[in-house]
């Protein structure tokens, strides 16, 4: 799949969002990525994981044990990029403001582990990924998502199927917000 499909897709199913939204980060932006509702198809979704797992292994034809994502919207994607390499799964959840193993999920020292993610924007759930594989001694063999929106350097490469540039912003600095428009926070860390 190109990524031209990918913008076309996320457009075509209303996953690629306009407005004003607070995003998980606590950032505000024009512009919210809903993967999920482009990862309802499951064709789609087995489609963008064989593609992810392909950009993956052009760039590092590492062998991976594990995909490792965090709950709850990477879930359909780190399963299907699991199926296409032919390993397991597993993933980390929340627990009081934190990334955690949990339903008896372990990590080995050594284990070979591919981070994924449905989007990247601020990478603060894959610092948080990376800190569990760093503690359990694994080895992190690459790092991949749909879209990645992040804008600063990172000290990781990236792989993803679409790179998209936003806008964001700080809550005092936005611009819609001083236009008083209103916000919507529809990720799963301000859901009430």
């Amino acid at each position: 799949m190109r990524k031209v499909d990918i913008r076309k897709a996320l457009e075509e199913t209303g996953a690629l969002r306009r407005g004003h939204f607070r995003l998980s980060s606590g950032f505000h932006s024009d512009t919210y990525i809903q993967c999920a509702l482009l990862l309802k198809d499951s064709k789609m979704a087995y489609e963008l994981g064989s593609a992810l797992k392909e950009e993956f292994l052009k760039k590092h034809p590492l062998a991976v044990d594990t995909v490792l994502c965090p709950a709850l919207g990477a879930i359909v994607i780190g399963y299907t990029v699991a199926l296409a390499l032919g390993c397991d799964m597993i993933f980390a959840e929340r627990r009081e403001g934190k990334l955690s193993l949990r339903r008896g999920f372990k990590i080995k020292s050594g284990e070979r582990i591919l981070i994924v993610e449905d989007v990247i924007t601020t990478a603060g759930s894959v610092n948080e990924l990376l800190g569990i594989c760093r503690d359990a001694e694994a080895t992190v063999s690459g790092i991949a998502c749909i879209v990645d929106r992040s804008s600063e350097q990172k000290e990781y490469e990236i792989i993803s199927l679409l790179k998209m540039n936003v806008d964001l912003w700080l809550p005092d600095d936005c611009p819609l917000c001083a236009r008083g428009l209103e916000i919507d926070s529809p990720g799963s860390r301000y859901a009430h």
